[in-house]
Parts: C-alpha cells; sequence; structure tokens
C-alpha cells in the first residue's frame, strides 16, 4: 500500500497500482493532487548531490557538510523540516542527530500547534470525532475550515447533510452550505461566548459536559452589546445560529486557521466548548494526531535529550543566531514568515545553507549544497493521518532517486565519527516503539499493510477554565490578511504539474497595483477586488507574489497565548498611485484623499 504522505486531513491510501482504495479511508477518490503524483515524480528532480551549483560526487557533499558542522558551535546549527511528508522515518527519525549534537530545532508550531493547545487546555487532549462518529451527525458546522478544497472526505460525508459555515469571507464552502455567517476577522472567541450565553439563557444548555455555574460565571463578565460589535453581526442573527447549533445538534470542524488568527488558542478552545455545552460528547474535530498515541518524542530523541528550540514564525527574523542552515522535508524560503531573509542570508555569505530534498524547491534553488532525496512514492515508511484512524505501511512502487533521510542523518553520523544509541538504534525498532500505545506492531504491520488504531485519548467532561476575560480578547483595528487552501497546491508543491499561479491578493476595495505592508516589510501585489468585507485582504497560500518572494515575507507574527504564530496579521495596502494612511503601518488607520 501506498499512503499519500502530505499536510492534508484525509491522508488517501492507494493499491500498488497507485488506485485509491474503494473502501475506508479513500472510497475510491482523491484529490487533483494525489491524481498527478505519478507525473509529478518523474519532474523537477534533484538527481544528484550539488555543491554551490555544481554537481558532485554524494560523499563529497556529506564531507564538506560535516566539516562546517565541525567548524562551528552546534548552538549556531539551525535544522529545519515541517510536514512535508508525515513519514515517521521522514519527518521525525532524522532529527535525532540534530537534537544529539546541541543544534536548535524549531517548535513546530506554524500550523496548528495553537489550537491543539487551546483545546487541550479545555479537555486535556485535542482529540475529537473519528470518522465513524462523524457519520452519526445530521449535520455540520465548519468553522474557519475550507473543507471542499482541504478536506475532500470529511465534506463528500456531508455534503447532502445541512452545513453551517463561519467564516470571515463567503469561502466556497459557505457558498455550498445552506446558512453561511461572515464574522469580523478574530472574533471568532467572541461569537462563541455569545453562543453560550444564548444556549444558558434559552435553556440549550447541558450540565453533562461541563460545569454550568462556572461557565454562568464566566460568561457574566461579558455584556452581549460589547460581543455583537465585536462579531460585527445582528443580534438576530446570532440568536439564529443558537437556534440552529441547539436544533442540529452539529459536529464542529474547527479549522487551523483559527489558530492562526488573532486570539487564536482561545478562540479554538471555546468553539471547541459549544458541543459539550449542549451535551455532545466528541462533537467537534480538529485534529487528531495528538490522540493515536504514537510516541513522537521517542522518534526523534527527545525522551532523552532536551531539544533546543527557536519559534517557527521567527525563523526568517533571528538567521543572525546561526551560521548552518540543514532543511528537509520543507520549503522555508517560501512557506515561513520572512523566509525570503534566508535567501539574502545565503547570498550575502553569512549563512551555509544545506537542503535534502526530492524537488528543486525555492529553498533548494539557493542553498550551498544540494542532496538528492526520495520520494514517498520510493521509500518505505511508516504514514498517520490527523483525521482517519489508520497507521500505513507505505510500500515504494517507483525506482528510488536519491537517498532517504535516515540513510543521509546516517552517512553525516559516521563522517562526525558520532556514536550514541539514539544513532545506532534500528530505525524500525524506534518506530515499533514508538506505535506501541497504538496496540501495533511493526510485523503486523508490514504483514497487513494498513492497520486501525484505537485512540488513547477521548475528550469527557471539559473544563470551563482557562476562560478569558473582556481585557484578554483584542481585535484587530485594520485590514486582515487571511489565507486558504487552493485545490491544486499543497502550500507550494505541485507548481510542476500546475504551474505558478497568478499572484494576487483580493479585496473587497481595491484593484490594480500596489504595494502590501505588514511588520516585516512590503511587497509589490497585483490587486484584484471580490466579494469581500472591506477589512480582509485573501490569498492562497504561500502565493510567489513578485521579486521571488512569497505573501510570507511581509509577516512578522507575534505568538497567541498558547505558543502559536498570529499570521492573519494586520496589514495595510499602499496604491500606485498611492492612497495616503495615517498615521503608520499598523492597519489601525483609514485611508484620506
Amino acid at each position: 500500500m501506498i499512503a499519500c504522505t502530505r499536510d492534508c486531513y484525509d491522508t488517501c491510501v492507494f493499491n500498488e497500482e497507485y488506485q485509491p482504495l474503494k473502501d475506508e479511508p479513500t472510497f475510491g477518490f482523491t484529490c487533483s493532487r494525489g491524481r498527478t503524483d505519478l507525473r509529478r515524480n518523474e519532474m523537477n528532480r534533484v538527481d544528484s548531490a550539488y555543491l554551490e551549483g555544481k554537481q558532485v560526487d554524494l560523499r563529497q557533499a556529506i564531507s564538506l557538510i560535516a566539516r562546517k558542522m565541525r567548524e562551528v558551535k552546534p548552538e549556531e546549527i539551525l535544522h529545519v523540516e515541517y510536514d512535508g511528508n508525515q513519514g515517521l522515518l521522514t519527518w521525525y527519525y532524522p532529527a535525532r542527530l540534530w537534537n544529539l549534537i546541541g543544534a536548535f530545532s524549531t517548535d513546530y508550531s506554524i500550523c496548528s500547534l495553537e489550537g491543539h493547545e487551546g483545546i487541550k487546555a479545555h479537555y486535556g487532549t485535542s482529540m475529537g470525532a473519528l470518522p465513524e462518529d462523524m457519520e452519526g451527525f445530521s449535520s455540520v458546522a465548519f468553522w474557519g475550515s475550507e473543507a471542499v478544497f482541504s478536506f475532500i472526505h470529511g465534506w463528500r460525508m456531508f455534503k447532502d447533510k445541512y452545513k453551517i459555515t463561519i467564516d470571515v469571507r463567503m469561502s466556497e464552502t459557505a457558498k455550498r452550505s445552506e446558512k453561511a455567517y461572515v464574522i469580523r476577522p478574530g472574533s471568532d472567541a467572541h461569537l462563541a461566548i455569545a453562543l453560550m450565553k444564548i444556549f444558558l439563557e434559552q435553556g440549550y444548555a447541558k450540565p453533562d459536559l461541563v460545569d454550568l455555574e462556572l461557565l454562568r460565571r464566566r460568561l457574566d463578565l461579558f455584556d452581549m452589546d460589547y460581543l455583537l460589535n465585536a462579531v460585527n453581526l445582528e443580534e438576530d442573527q446570532v440568536r439564529e445560529l443558537a437556534d440552529l447549533y441547539a436544533y442540529y445538534r452539529p459536529l464542529t470542524v474547527i479549522g487551523f486557521a483559527i489558530g492562526r488568527s488573532w486570539n487564536g488558542g482561545h478562540s479554538a478552545g471555546l468553539i471547541s466548548l459549544l458541543p459539550a455545552v449542549l451535551g455532545i460528547k466528541r462533537g467537534f474535530y480538529y485534529s487528531n494526531s495528538g490522540g493515536w498515541g504514537i510516541d513522537f518524542q521517542h522518534l526523534r530523541g527527545t525522551h532523552l535529550i532536551q531539544p533546543k528550540t527557536i519559534g517557527m514564525g521567527e525563523v526568517g527574523y533571528n538567521l543572525d543566531r546561526f551560521k548552518i542552515l540543514f532543511v528537509w522535508n520543507s520549503n522555508p524560503v517560501v512557506t515561513l514568515p520572512g523566509g525570503d531573509r534566508i535567501r539574502e542570508a545565503v547570498e550575502s555569505g553569512k549563512l551555509f545553507l544545506v537542503v535534502h530534498d526530492p524537488f528543486w524547491s525555492e529553498t533548494a534553488k539557493v542553498a550551498n549544497v544540494v542532496i538528492p532525496g526520495a520520494t514517498f512514492l520510493e521509500k518505505e515508511d511508516v504514514v498517520y493521518s490527523y483525521w482517519h484512524p489508520y497507521l500505513v505501511y507505505n510500500t515504494p512502487i517507483r525506482p528510488k532517486r536519491g537517498v532517504t533521510e535516515v540513510e543521509l542523518m546516517r552517512m553525516i553520523s559516521k563522517e562526525l565519527e558520532l556514536s550514541h544509541p539514539l544513532l545506532e538504534e534500528d530505525p524500525w525498532d524506534a518506530v515499533n516503539v514508538a506505535i506501541r500505545k497504538t496496540g501495533i506492531t511493526i510485523e503486523e504491520l508490514k504483514r497487513k499493510g494498513m492497520v486501525k488504531m484505537k485512540p488513547v485519548t477521548s475528550p469527557g467532561r471539559a473544563n470551563v477554565d482557562p476562560f478569558p476575560s473582556p481585557q484578554e480578547l483584542d481585535l484587530p483595528r485594520g485590514e486582515v490578511l487571511v489565507f486558504s487552501a487552493h485545490p491544486n497546491y499543497t502550500n507550494s508543491q505541485f507548481t510542476e504539474v500546475y504551474g505558478k499561479r497568478e499572484a494576487v491578493i483580493y479585496s473587497g476595495k481595491y484593484e490594480g497595483e500596489g504595494f502590501l505592508e505588514g511588520r516585516g516589510g512590503r511587497i509589490r501585489v497585483k490587486l484584484v477586488k471580490g466579494d469581500l468585507p472591506e477589512n480582509v485582504l485573501f490569498v492562497y497560500k504561500s502565493s510567489l507574489l513578485s521579486e521571488g518572494k512569497s505573501i510570507n515575507s511581509v509577516l512578522k507574527p507575534p505568538r497567541n497565548r498558547f505558543g502559536g504564530p498570529r499570521l492573519n496579521d494586520e496589514v495595510r495596502i499602499i496604491l500606485d498611485p498611492p492612497i495616503r494612511f495615517e498615521p503608520d503601518i499598523t492597519g489601525r488607520s483609514h485611508s484620506s484623499t
């Protein structure tokens, strides 16, 4: 079997002919990326080691990497990897080398950490509904989730049921729903609080899963007029939504975008409380990756070694702390805030960049050393999903081109003459230990190809606290940049097949060309007027806009309450010819003519 390893809810599973399984979890269909993966596998490949743009022998490249590592302090090395491949041997196990030598790692917070922590604060786990639980719901509320594109099997499950969407724009998911509510960016927590007040007032609330008396005391601190003004909905709209919740008792799907917005962790946590207040057990879904019992710490070696970390949203603005950047399984020049600064640091000679990648990504193109990688179609691995409960033994169906992450880690370790149990433990033994709590062994997994896991955690009775005070909740005052998935791309992947996207910012009031300005800088953009609220600017994730820079180059995100970066930040547009804003670039002022 082959499992698509990308950063996606669905984690589609295919047979040896690369046909999607007709049974669960894939049900015979996959997305536009999955349908073209065999073709993409032959395009834009790194087929040799490269040093300063020249083809070299792999051993020569490994020798140079080791020599460079010896010349610097361990804390001057940063390794960056992420969810370009969810394989346990691709993403997690190779980090042992870097953690062992004392290099810095990121905190893996760029996408979903804030929401996970916000929900865990109330339930002790972020584990929510399983696919079989979802089938029992007669309706769904998609909250900040473009499920039509980013959660295709979840959408298929609910497409003929009653659908409610809450978002900051009229998304495609909203357009296809029976009811849609467009709210002010960052006001998700305020709306959740307003709904809870109505649940209590109308007698919809149940005491089964939450302490209603404590909840009432927390809610009494919030004035309804204040909440309605924050959300920018009329009272009858919010009451209608509360009535729909009480009548349909929907599954609430919480999008990762919630955690990346203002009040992110509190918003995710409070939204997850809504089903509990109505007495609905396992009534939310965010991501189930933390509930399977997979020991990611053992895989990374952090059960023995305390890692040194830096915020993932802060890498681009702290490069002066590092002399070597080692990248695999990610494309940080495009996908990290301030990622364009990596290119600038490499070109100026301040940073030595090593990239291990199957494809010539934007980061690989500027690297000092490039090592060819193998795709998920070319190597063995163990793959998990953050939606469905299947663990998959991935078997190759294409000849291997390049070296795997485990092979490269061992080559570098040998060149450095390192010896440690973390490096010497057989990778399959390490995976066997890591999946022990799932009740599955590697031997069983290799024999069956795919085995269903049972969650080791489950949301039960919810804690009211930590409940924010009115003073803790803030709102943007100006224009806010929001992102969404594109049906043909996974972040920066698949430009080989579908070409580079037209780089545009969609707005409710701007048309033409100008500059997008944020805390991280300014970039020239094309502006297209569309059906959007005036304070919302929309762009597809990781779009390359101009001068080889991505939208992330203007972002310098502050941290939210639970440690994740606030990527949906305030920005401003400067038109050509210019309009005048007063007084600063925080987005807090109005234009004047």
